[in-house]
């Protein structure tokens, strides 16, 4: 009976540690289901901290877009009257460089009916020193030939004459006192020719 007692107690054991396996199992098993449940608590924790730090940010978000979308129309607002301020503002400017050509050109056509007025009397005081229409008739005689008179700048007198020929030029002394106005003419003359 030995050998029957020991195959029982063998099989007491043997169901003693399956009952003791079976048991570490569970216990593993609801280890690990309680981990598990942990984790899906702290999981649906952050997805509540996030749903909700998210329609924080969503709320932030919307207020910015308001904010933003009021400056924004207060600045076109703002720069259409800066646009209409400067427009105006140009339109002044243009006003008084108008007014101020207008004065200019007024000024100048004064000017030009002064000018025109002096320029008429002195063409009449021309008119009175003309030489006589002799004198007009030689000096006119003597350039178609050649014959260009000298001015003294001071004096304003004819002193000296330039002959150009085709060759030449000479300049004859017309203030000769020794010589008869007709021989400075013949001599004027054969130098022309």
């Amino acid at each position: 009976m030995a050998v029957e007692e020991l195959s029982e107690q063998r099989n007491l054991i043997h169901s003693a540690v399956a009952n003791l396996k079976q048991n570490t199992d569970t216990q593993k098993c609801q280890a690990i289901s309680q981990q598990i449940d942990q984790i899906n608590k702290q999981r649906q924790k952050q997805l509540d901290q996030t749903q909700e730090s998210l329609q924080q940010l969503s709320r932030q978000l919307q207020s910015t877009r308001s904010r933003v979308d009021t400056s924004k129309a207060q600045r076109e607002q703002k720069s259409h009257t800066e646009t209409m301020r400067d427009l105006e503002q140009e339109r002044q400017q243009t006003r008084s460089l108008i007014s101020e050509e207008e004065e200019k050109q007024k000024e100048l056509s004064m000017q030009i009916k002064e000018l025109e007025e002096q320029l008429s009397k002195v063409d009449e005081r021309v008119e009175e020193q003309v030489l006589p229409d002799e004198q007009v008739l030689r000096l006119q005689i003597l350039r178609g030939l050649g014959v260009e008179p000298l001015a003294n700048a001071q004096t304003g007198l004819v002193e000296k004459a330039r002959v150009w020929t085709a060759d030449s030029a000479s300049v004859v002394d017309v203030r000769d006192a020794q010589e008869p106005p007709h021989q400075v003419a013949a001599k004027l003359w054969d130098l022309c020719t």
